[in-house]
């Protein structure tokens, strides 16, 4: 039985460029997720030289909460010039569209980033204006967000040309 692709909420429209970030989500079809997210990055230019063993080796665990500040660096931020103060403010449509994009992926999903401050675990802040990255993609800084359950991936991609 073929499964659906689960489909990103429209609400992120307003909140992606797709010159400089990118999200996807599909039913996990490989049994290494790894290679679903290849399969799914494979379509943007800046991210084709991107691996399954690049992505093993470049990884980091983060939670719930560092995810959708991941998700808010991604969609509206800056990786040259640090992410926007407003962040740490509240906007309810913004966030209400993020946490949606978040469960696209599923039940029970691990988040993944290479971003540099998830190795300080749960004291982790992703909206520092200092920050470094295990930079995936060729020519280009890069942070990605990755959500994976027994389901879907859930794939959030900024670059920009350093």
């Amino acid at each position: 039985m073929t499964r659906k692709n689960p489909v990103l909420p429209g609400c992120l429209q307003g909140h992606f460029d797709e010159r400089q970030s990118f999200a996807a989500v599909k039913s996990l079809v490989e049994a290494d997720w790894h290679e679903t997210v290849v399969e799914i990055v494979r379509e943007i230019h800046a991210l084709r030289s991107i691996d399954r063993m690049t992505l093993r080796d470049s990884l980091l665990e983060v939670s719930y909460e560092g995810a959708l500040d991941l998700a808010r660096l991604i969609s509206d931020g800056s990786l040259l010039y640090g992410p926007s103060k407003s962040f740490r403010a509240l906007d309810p449509e913004r966030d209400d569209c993020l946490r949606e994009t978040l469960g696209t992926a599923g039940k029970n999903t691990r988040f993944f980033t290479n971003h540099g401050h998830a190795e300080d675990g749960d004291q982790a802040d992703f909206l520092t204006s200092s920050f470094h990255v295990n930079s995936l993609a060729d020519a280009t800084i890069d942070v990605c967000l990755i959500g994976v359950s027994e389901e879907n991936v859930l794939v959030l991609w900024r670059f920009e040309d350093d």
